[in-house]
């Protein structure tokens, strides 16, 4: 009798072991259904939220570039640009001159900033046209006389630009400003002349 009842019991422990194990697991397991059921309920009638968008990768937003063809006029054919979403950019370009005889010195400082609409491909590298204004000022000292004046002038620009590997740039174009400058030889204080400066440009530079 004895011998019959242990293995019994020991079914019974096992038995026993077993639920209590699996009911936990059995209860979890309603619980979630139970939340998922409620949330379905919860969320009838409601819009589908839309799905998460990856950022897009627009590659290199700067270029520095120089531009040979600009020495000409006086500029130094320097040019910053930063793409602003992708089609637009802006860029600024400085410029210098100094010039120097026994009897005089010249100074002249200017600026261009501007901005390009890529019509065709991604800012900053594609097809391009935009206005720009630049300011012009110039200084001169002559037989102990001091003279200076400040310009203006307003033009456009049309291009195209490639950006190789996000690492090194390349552009074709071509730029003309209607000038105001200040003429500072002319017997008349604050005398203008009004000129049309057409610039090339082939730069090449860096992108980053």
């Amino acid at each position: 009798m004895l011998a019959h009842e242990r293995p019994m019991s020991r079914t019974v422990l096992s038995l026993f072991s077993l639920l209590w194990v699996l009911i936990p697991r059995v209860a979890l397991a309603n619980d979630d259904v139970l939340t998922r059921v409620r949330s379905w309920f919860s969320n009838l009638g409601k819009p589908t939220p839309p799905p998460e968008e990856e950022e897009e990768d627009l590659g290199a937003r700067n270029t520095f570039t120089v531009n040979p063809l600009a020495l000409r006029h006086a500029q130094l054919g320097i040019e910053y640009e930063r793409a602003i979403g992708g089609r637009l950019s802006l860029y600024a370009a400085p410029e210098f001159s100094y010039g120097r005889t026994p009897e005089a010195w010249a100074l002249g400082l200017a600026g261009t900033l501007g901005t390009r609409l890529f019509v065709l491909g991604t800012a900053p590298s594609g097809i391009f046209f935009g206005p720009e204004l630049s300011v012009n000022y110039q200084l001169r000292f002559q037989d102990h006389v001091k003279r200076r004046g400040l310009g203006l002038g307003l033009g456009g620009s049309v291009g195209w630009t490639l950006v190789l590997f996000d690492r090194f740039t390349l552009s074709a174009g071509f730029s003309a400003q209607y000038r105001s400058i200040p003429d500072l030889e002319s017997p008349q204080e604050g005398a203008l002349r009004v000129e049309i400066v057409p610039t090339p440009r082939l730069a090449f530079g860096v992108a980053f």
